[in-house]
Parts: structure tokens; sequence; C-alpha cells
């Protein structure tokens, strides 16, 4: 804790990708993508807890065994309202304020995690959220969200479309209107870090076999942390490892919502708008979902 304030890490893992099934529980030089998340997320010395937020689809069962196995705790909620699911996790595990990153990325660096919690907490609460993801400067794949518990319920009462309900975080930084009412602060990467050409994402076969290849330097005798300063030397030292994924047409996450925020707003049919739940107003307290204590 910080000034009193449980700090949590939440990740949204599911196995019914439509790019890439599975993908969260690929095996990546000897363990599952997720565990390498679980585990480099571990490391943080100022996060209080680790919580996966799945879902209620049989699918992510074997999610849920994974969980078991490494006394990580879970939550399984809806499949599609990630923030519905988000939210679930915060309350049931107690949180006020959330770290939040995604399961494809599992080179993610419990370093930036404890530095971008400090940025959050040294003016709190001045800023709903921070991260470093607003201007893109780090690689892809070091994507962080810390946000305060009250800022992302509040969201969820604002929220009038399902875009930013599949999306979870995308209204109090990037919708047009949702972000006017949130006060965001944006962490850029030190001059080392600085390689925004860099894609270091699960989301393809190039991708599993990229990252499995980097994760194997780990265990073949070199003593590496893989730190993001490392594993950009791998990509400068092998630059034709980097051949694999050059060809990858990736989503532009920003462009793609512009573009669907834009197709919304101009939108007049009601059945293109998402159905508020009865329970939408009444905050957090009625999200539905439960969790999996860890034994």
């Amino acid at each position: 804790m910080i000034n009193g304030k449980a700090i949590k890490a939440i990740i949204p893992a599911r196995m019914t990708s439509s790019r890439l099934p599975g993908k969260v529980l690929m095996d990546l030089a000897g363990r599952p993508a997720l565990q390498r998340v679980i585990e480099r997320v571990k490391v943080s010395k100022l996060l209080d807890d680790i919580v996966i937020a799945t879902t209620e689809n049989k699918a992510d069962q074997p999610i849920v065994e994974l969980c078991e196995q490494l006394n990580c705790n879970y939550f399984r909620g809806s499949e599609n309202n990630v923030l519905e699911r988000i939210l679930g996790a915060a309350k049931a595990y107690q949180a006020d304020i959330i770290c939040e990153l995604t399961s494809d990325c599992p080179l993610i660096f419990w370093g930036h995690i404890d530095h971008l919690i400090n940025l959050h907490m040294q003016d709190y609460p001045e800023y709903d959220m921070t991260t470093n993801i607003l201007t893109r400067t780090f690689p892809r794949g070091f994507d962080l969200r810390v946000v305060n518990i009250e800022a992302l319920g509040k969201s969820y009462k604002e929220i009038d479309n399902k875009i930013d309900l599949e999306h979870a975080l995308t209204w109090i930084y990037l919708h047009p209107e949702g972000s006017k009412n949130y006060k965001v602060l944006n962490w850029e990467a030190p001059p080392g870090q600085r390689r925004p050409d860099l894609e270091f994402t699960l989301d393809t076969e190039s991708d599993h076999e990229l990252l499995g290849w980097i994760f194997s330097f780990g265990g073949n005798g070199y003593n590496l942390e893989l730190n993001p300063t490392q594993i950009i030397g791998l990509m400068d030292t092998y630059p034709h490892m980097l051949q694999k994924i050059k060809a990858i047409k990736r989503k532009d996450y920003f462009q793609e919502l512009g573009a669907a925020y834009k197709a919304q707003k101009g939108a007049k049919k009601q059945d293109e708008k998402v159905q508020r739940p009865d329970n939408r107003g009444r905050g957090t307290g009625s999200i539905s979902g439960r969790a999996g204590k860890r034994k």
C-alpha cells in the first residue's frame, strides 16, 4: 500500500482471441505466456496483488487452472464487457488503484510498473490515470495504465457505447467526449528505450516465434533480467529476427477506435448503441462475476 491505498494489477485474459486463439497459454521457452506475464509482474515492489480477470466461458477454464497452479488470484466475469469484468475483479479484491495491462504482452517490465505507480502516487489524487501510451514512445508490448478505481467506476456509468465497454479504459483517455472529464498523465520513454518501431505483442505465430526466442536467452546460461534495454539490444544485435514481424499488419489502436467513435457519433439507429443494464446507475456494487481465491 501507498498512503493507505491498495494497488493491484488486474490482467484481463481469455482463450478466444479472434486472431490467435489460445495465445495466452502458448509456450514461450518452456512456460505459458500468461505465466511469463505473472512472473514478471510479481517482481514489482509496489503492487499489493495480481488478479487475472478471465471470463465465465468454459473455454477459459485452463486459465483458471493455471492461476490455481501458480497460486494467483483470479476473477471470472463478463466475456465482452471487459470494463465490468475489471471493475468486478477490483471490487472482489478491494483495490483502490489498479494497474491494468494485457495478457498478450509477456515482456512487460516490473520497473515500468513501479515507475508509473510512483508517478501516479506522488500527486495523488491529482490524476485519474497515469499511462505510457498517450504518445507512442515505448515499443509496443510495454503498455500500462494506472487508474483510480473511483474514476473507473464513474466512467462505467457514463459510457454510452459497447466499444468502450469492450476496451475498458478508453473512455477515460481516448473517447473525445468522455476524456474531457478526466485528467491523465503520460510518461514518455527515456532515450535508450525510445523505440516505437519495435513490437513485442503476441498477436501472430511470427510473434510467438520471436518472443519464444527472446525468452530462450534467459534459460540458456544467460543471466538476463530481460529488461527493455536488454531486449532492444537483442533486436539490434540480431536484426534478422525482426524480419519475422516486419510484414505483420498491426491494428492501429488509436486510429481504429477513432474511426469507431466517428461512426458512432454519426449513427442514428438505436440498435447501434449499447443497452444499459438495469444496475448501471448504481455503481459497481451489483456487477456480476465471481472471484477465485488462491489456496
